[in-house]
């Protein structure tokens, strides 16, 4: 196959993923707010030594947990590939267009945080029913077990993938720029090609097409 490439955000199709069936879904703790853009299909810790879902395993011995949230989308012209909990401010939403909704100043003279208002609709903070704006948010994680399988895209792009490639989760630093133009950071895990001597391996089961059209693979955890 040509180099791999993702359009829009990560997307999870549950082919057969045990943790749903046997309860294994973890969504108390916060995600670490040092955290820009969280999407499906990447791995994180839940990380209850340092109170938070991060990309780093305060234990070192802890297991990275796949991120696969439930979808709230609310627009019609949006679809999987547009979902993603992305921080602006103090506010968490859920699609990219939601951007331009929220105000550019608070009540208080602040930039966002948690006065930051909607387009249309005035929030109660202490609701998450509507799909623009929350404050914090505590993402679903799904212990993955051996022989489970699903369809993702989101893998690293660039790269040409094929039937028994094996994948691990490696911590990725992604660079963005604050609301004063300050150079900073974040970090996820996300699946790359492997040695093979990683803890946690998925082996390519098929290169694959998402439900959208755009090309996925189908993975198998075999350690």
């Amino acid at each position: 196959m040509a180099a791999f490439k993702r359009v829009g955000y990560g997307q999870v199709e549950p082919n057969h993923l045990s943790g749903i069936r046997t309860g294994q879904i973890y969504a108390s703790l916060p995600l670490d707010p040092e955290v820009q853009v969280l999407q499906q299909g990447e791995f994180m810790f839940y990380d209850y030594a340092s109170g938070k879902v991060t990309a780093t395993d305060s234990t070192g011995v802890a297991e990275p947990m796949l991120v696969f949230q439930e979808i709230k989308i609310y627009e019609d012209k949006l679809s999987y590939k547009d979902f993603a909990m992305i921080r602006v401010g103090d506010n968490y939403i859920t699609n990219a267009p939601a951007v331009g909704r929220i105000t550019s100043a608070n009540v208080d003279g602040t930039i966002f945080g948690d006065g930051a208002g909607t387009i249309g609709v005035n929030p109660d903070p202490a609701h998450t029913e509507y799909g623009y704006r929350m404050d914090g948010i505590a993402p679903r994680l799904v212990k993955t077990n051996m022989g489970d399988i699903y369809t993702t895209n989101m893998v690293e792009v660039g790269v040409e993938y094929a039937q028994g490639d094996l994948l691990a989760p490696v911590v990725v630093e992604h660079a963005y720029q604050d609301a004063e133009g300050n150079a900073k950071s974040y970090k996820t895990m996300v699946l790359k090609k492997a040695a093979g001597t990683e803890n946690m391996l998925w082996a390519v089961a098929k290169v694959y097409t998402m439900p959208d059209g755009q090309p996925g693979l189908k993975i198998q955890r075999v350690k």
